[in-house]
């Protein structure tokens, strides 16, 4: 009877070990991110997808690399500088949900889970000239491939473009010589910062900023329709004057719309419909739903500004440092500072969650509610995998954060380079 029983026994608790290490399904209101681990022993860094799951208040982990990134760091005083080979980790392009753009150049696929993922070659990978500057450009978006041959657009007529489209398996190219200086617009406009294709109309809006001749920032949209081989432009009215230059990695689409950072830590939203601009986010409000975060007497607070992160369906994902202790007449010593990542939900202008990571209790992320109410934890090592033990030039790229602020952690981005 107890050969029978041993052998039992032992199949049940390795059975009911099985089940405890099933992974945990994310509820609906979970928002995906991937975390990038460096692994020395193969000289490469991993892509791991993971969910924060702002209904049930934790961070769930899939645990399965998506794919790695192949590129060699550069070295300061004879040690590996990993968070250059973090920014060519970055997807070219994806949403969260069905589909991610990756890089022949760097990528190299490992398990797609779910995701419908699309390789394309990376004009960063080309080998330049000696002297001479990369003259071509890839801008990405959902469905779309924007590639252009870079010019002195004050003295060319045009500039080139290829706009590809996908639709499933098709794939269509058309060619486009734009004209980025005119008298309308005082000045030079440049390439364009971020891109939506809008399938119903065949139509791309591109958003472009410029600086006109005494200095006043302006944003101008593009309208290039495919099927008639058309483009036009059309100047944003609402925000203008005190608008900071930006790159595709700080603009974010939801809907018809680019959300833009603006001056005096401001988010600012571009309507597509009628080409107007207003203020997104009440900054003062932002501040006031997170006003748990600021001592009650301070002394200094720091740069809690509303930095775009990425977007997921309709929630924005903001962040910030807020810093404590100094005083307010000096600078601030940055030895007590938290760095938060806000989900915000731009339909009902509600902090969803807040997910914490905090200079004097560094080896754990904390999962909030909006009420400051914290939820759960998960350690740093665990949530990055190894990055205390990701060794840097200063020893400060996780003793001080370092690794957000070089994006060891994405959120879904479709605004892409």
């Amino acid at each position: 009877m107890k050969k029978i029983v041993v052998p039992f026994l032992i199949f049940l608790f390795l059975f009911t070990l099985g089940c405890n290490n099933k992974i945990e399904t994310p509820s609906e209101n979970s928002i995906p991110f991937l975390t990038f681990e460096v692994n020395e022993k193969n000289h490469n860094v991993e892509a791991y997808l993971n969910y924060w799951d702002t209904e049930k208040g934790k961070i769930i982990q899939m645990d399965d690399v998506v794919y790695t990134t192949n590129k060699t760091p550069y070295y300061s005083d004879g040690m590996p500088d990993w968070s250059g080979v973090v920014h060519y980790a970055y997807p070219l392009s994806w949403d969260g949900e069905s589909y991610i753009y990756l890089s022949s150049q760097y990528h190299k696929i490992k398990n797609p889970l779910n995701f419908k993922i699309r390789m394309f070659d990376d004009v960063r990978g080309a080998q330049p000239k000696k002297g001479v500057m990369c003259d071509t450009a890839c801008s990405y978006a959902k469905d779309l491939q924007v590639y252009l041959k870079v010019r002195n657009y004050l003295k060319a007529d045009y500039t080139a473009f290829t706009f590809t489209v996908f639709d499933g398996e098709k794939v269509t190219e058309k060619e486009f010589k734009i004209s980025l200086y005119n008298d309308t617009f005082h000045g030079g406009i440049p390439a364009g910062q971020a891109y939506i294709y809008d399938k119903n109309k065949n139509e791309v809006k591109a958003l472009h900023l410029y600086y006109d001749s005494v200095g006043m920032g302006r944003f101008l949209i593009c309208t290039i329709n495919l099927e008639k081989g058309t483009y036009g432009w059309h100047e944003v009215t609402g925000i203008e004057g005190c608008i900071p230059n930006m790159g595709q990695m700080d603009i974010s689409t939801i809907g018809n719309s680019f959300y833009v950072p603006i001056c005096g830590n401001e988010v600012g939203i571009v309507n597509l419909d009628d080409y107007s601009s207003e203020f997104a986010i009440d900054r003062d409000e932002l501040f006031r739903k997170l006003s748990f975060y600021l001592p009650s007497t301070p002394s200094h607070i720091s740069y809690p500004y509303p930095g775009i992160q990425g977007e997921y369906k309709d929630i924005l994902i903001l962040a910030g440092m807020f810093i404590f202790g100094g005083k307010a007449d000096e600078e601030p010593t940055f030895d007590n500072f938290r760095q938060v990542y806000v989900a915000f939900n731009t339909k009902t202008s509600e902090v969803m969650g807040i997910l914490e990571w905090n200079l004097l209790t560094p080896e754990f992320f904390i999962v909030r509610d909006k009420n400051e109410k914290e939820l759960s934890k998960i350690a740093t090592d665990k949530l990055v995998k190894g990055i205390s033990k990701v060794p840097s030039a200063d020893d400060r790229l996780y003793k001080y954060g370092h690794f957000l602020n070089f994006g060891f952690i994405r959120f879904p981005h479709k605004n892409g380079d």
